[in-house]
């Protein structure tokens, strides 16, 4: 299906408002690189939060939730779902520490733990590693969707539109550091979200509005031939838990959640918690976030990806449904808002990867141990030239690849037997970076290893993809803990130092003991009355933010199927978390340090 004239100016409309944005703000991001990368430390809570879920909302987003629904019904997305308790636990227990860290990224944060050493080794690997592979990987398959899209709806081959991608995010992401990104992601976000909800409420009269679509779906099977609308897998009972679905649920539930690369946050939200205004912005950033990730924007895209198991049942490539189902139900001006808010979910994604790889190539690596001495002038400039250099990579990985969910598959199993450090070097003051590092090449080679035998069959078996996960967990965790007590520990000043500025919880006895001794030689520093809210407190956010999260998700599900009473009573337990989490003192801001 073509475009029509009306179909173009609205993605001109578009186009015109989003460069207009990153003009106005490039003259703020120019001042150094901190405005560039950080905003200057000035994002109220709902910026931040909104812009995390903007950023993670990209172009392919809704088509992988629909490969998920179509292959494995509602319940194949418990792959992400069971990211809400990490993030929650990011919420009360990590947002603040990582505001008061006072760091430009995630990877400087390896030299404030672990010294100017090893630390510093650490920093320059990592910094490679998410700047050249990962970043570039998130950045591929988000073209690869994009491009998907383009194909289905406008007939633009591949080749075309990767340049016609590399060319827009060059223009825009290079103009307008974070204040530009994060400004244009509240008018990407509600761009995106409009459409979505569009194909969704077109989607639903096409089966005869709410009470057909609550009739259809008890008969719609994803390709193995379960229900599709389950949100909960079976419990070894039928022929899903003989397929793993039951396992693949336990394994996210329970490992795949604190292994993840971003146990800890992850790069992106990190750069939003770090630029916050203080630390209970960040906080509410993280909280806010979760929220919209989970509960507001997932079923949209779940009930168009339902109903197009009965408009295409006979579809395998199931990635592209999403689009067909744009392409089949809007029509002239509508298709043109719908492209647009898929460009706008694109482009949020593209303009915070392009930022956030050349921050850690910039910050971690060039500025760190190549150019120390430069002016800002130089450094503003390199971020925008390995910005670009980032998106060239990203756009062969999606010139050479067909699979966006294989993408997000292989990402997740690549570090998964690092994210337990990730989390865990908070609070445990026994790691170093030898931990760290042996965890991550450990973790690299077990899932390299394990793809690599699935591909050519060395084992014999064919590994699915949570068990590739959970054998990394285990043997990288023996690598990392036996290398932890095989290596000394971090220095002490480095470690007092670092408890000085972060104040982190948990197992810290040795190094809270030390400190105390001479924290009243300085007590005019002040991060000395940082107030410790109390473990208990931190948990029982944690447990409301995930009744809440989950209250809503599956609430509104059920009353999308009809089902009033339990949806209802899911949405008022929701609800009630909500008030409850208003008392609690880390969200209220009493005796925390503002931050600078």
């Amino acid at each position: 299906m073509n475009l029509v004239t009306l179909d173009w100016l609205i993605l001109a409309l578009y186009a015109i408002l989003v460069l207009g944005i990153g003009i106005f703000y490039s003259r703020r991001a120019s001042r150094n690189t901190e405005e560039f990368f950080l905003s200057g430390r000035q994002l109220p809570w709902w910026i931040a939060g909104t812009s995390m879920v903007a950023t993670t909302f990209a172009a392919d987003t809704p088509l992988v939730v629909t490969a998920y629904v179509r292959s494995g019904g509602v319940t194949a997305n418990w792959i992400w779902f069971n990211f809400a308790i990490s993030h929650a636990l990011t919420t009360f227990f990590l947002a603040a520490l990582w505001r008061r860290a006072r760091v430009v990224t995630d990877v400087e944060f390896c030299e404030l733990r672990y010294g100017s050493g090893e630390g510093a080794f650490l920093r320059g690997f990592k910094g490679g590693f998410y700047s050249f592979v990962t970043n570039s990987v998130v950045l591929g398959w988000v073209i690869l969707a994009m491009a998907t899209i383009s194909e289905e709806v406008l007939g633009f081959p591949k080749l075309l539109t990767i340049g016609a991608c590399i060319l827009l995010a060059t223009v825009y992401a290079s103009l307008s550091g974070l204040w530009g990104v994060v400004m244009t992601d509240l008018f990407q976000f509600c761009t995106a979200m409009l459409g979505s909800i569009l194909l969704m409420v077109l989607a639903i009269d096409h089966v005869g509005g709410l009470s057909g679509f609550a009739k259809l779906i008890p008969s719609l099977m994803d390709s193995s031939g379960e229900p599709a609308m389950r949100m909960m897998p079976p419990v070894f009972r039928g022929p899903g838990a003989a397929k793993g679905v039951f396992w693949g649920f336990i394994v996210a539930i329970s490992i795949q959640w604190w292994s993840w690369k971003y146990s800890d946050g992850g790069g992106v939200l990190i750069q939003r918690m770090s630029a916050s205004k203080n630390e209970r912005h960040a906080t509410l950033s993280m909280l806010w976030f979760s929220f919209l990730n989970y509960a507001v924007r997932p079923w949209p895209w779940f009930v168009v990806a339902l109903v197009s198991i009965a408009v295409f049942p006979d579809l395998t490539d199931h990635k592209a449904a999403y689009p067909k189902m744009m392409s089949t139900f809007l029509g002239p001006g509508w298709l043109g808002l719908m492209f647009a808010a898929m460009l706008a979910a694109f482009m949020s994604t593209i303009d915070t990867h392009m930022n956030l790889a050349s921050s850690y190539f910039v910050n971690d690596i060039y500025r760190r141990f190549m150019k120390r001495n430069a002016s800002e002038r130089h450094y503003l400039w390199i971020s925008r030239a390995s910005g670009l250099g980032f998106l060239i990579i990203g756009s062969l990985i999606a010139l050479f690849n067909t699979s966006i969910r294989g993408l997000f598959e292989f990402l997740l199993q690549l570090v998964s037997g690092a994210g337990a450090v990730f989390l865990f070097r908070w609070f445990w003051w026994r790691l170093n970076a030898w931990s760290e590092l042996s965890a991550m090449i450990s973790s690299l080679t077990v899932a390299t290893l394990l793809n690599l035998s699935n591909r050519w069959g060395w084992i014999g078996h064919t590994f699915a993809s949570h068990e590739i996960m959970a054998i990394n967990v285990f043997l990288s965790g023996l690598v990392w803990l036996t290398v932890s007590y095989l290596t000394k520990p971090t220095p002490w000043p480095v470690l007092e130092a670092f408890y000085k500025r972060t104040r982190p919880p948990g197992l810290w006895r040795p190094v809270r003991g030390r400190f105390r001794k001479a924290e009243t030689d300085d007590s005019s520093d002040s991060y000395t009355n940082v107030r410790h809210f109390p473990t208990r407190q931190r948990w029982e956010g944690v447990l409301l933010a995930l009744i809440l999260i989950y209250g809503a998700l599956f609430g509104l599900g059920h009353i999308l199927y009809g089902h009033f009473l339990r949806g209802g009573l899911l949405c008022l337990l929701g609800v009630a978390s909500f008030l409850r989490i208003r008392k609690i003192p880390a969200l209220s801001g009493n005796g925390q340090h503002s931050g600078n």
